[in-house]
């Protein structure tokens, strides 16, 4: 992806929808792009995080595995976030982080991404909602697999 491939990929991001373009460009400048294959580790249960993580392409799993290889897992695809919540609230990830398919992320450095959230009122907005949201569908699955056992 060029520079300009990653701004029109973030503008598209409904987090990053309320930046003008000379922030937006910033935050593609400052980010670190990496590319993962399919399997690779991104982050390690219990790392602290060091930034954000902008999926801009493929598909990511979250997982916590148990001894016997089995444990809940989640799939993020492009335009998720991750590492905001750790990082928000000071903790460190709740379980590996892995290259589902061959990924494409954009690091936003934990000053930067405060720096946004200081300095641009809509990005804290649409920080808030996505993390409400997430929130949301997480209390709704959590109260729907109770209700099945």
């Amino acid at each position: 992806m060029t520079l300009e491939a990653d701004i029109a990929c973030l503008g598209r991001l409904p987090l990053f929808r309320a930046l003008p373009l000379p922030r937006l460009k910033l935050v593609a400048l400052m980010g670190e792009k990496l590319s993962f294959e399919a399997g690779a580790q991104i982050a390690a249960e219990g790392e602290k995080p060091e930034g954000v993580y902008v999926v801009l392409q493929g598909e990511v799993e979250i997982s916590n595995e148990r001894s016997n290889g089995e444990g809940p897992r989640f799939h993020l695809n492009s335009g998720s976030l991750i590492g905001d919540v750790p990082l928000l609230s000071g903790q460190s990830y709740v379980g590996s982080i892995s290259a589902k398919s061959a990924v494409t992320v954009l690091l936003l450095p934990k000053d930067l991404f405060f720096e946004l959230m200081e300095t641009i009122p809509d990005f804290s907005l649409a920080l808030t909602r996505d993390l409400a949201s997430r929130l949301y569908r997480l209390a709704n699955f959590t109260l729907h697999v109770e209700k099945v056992h």
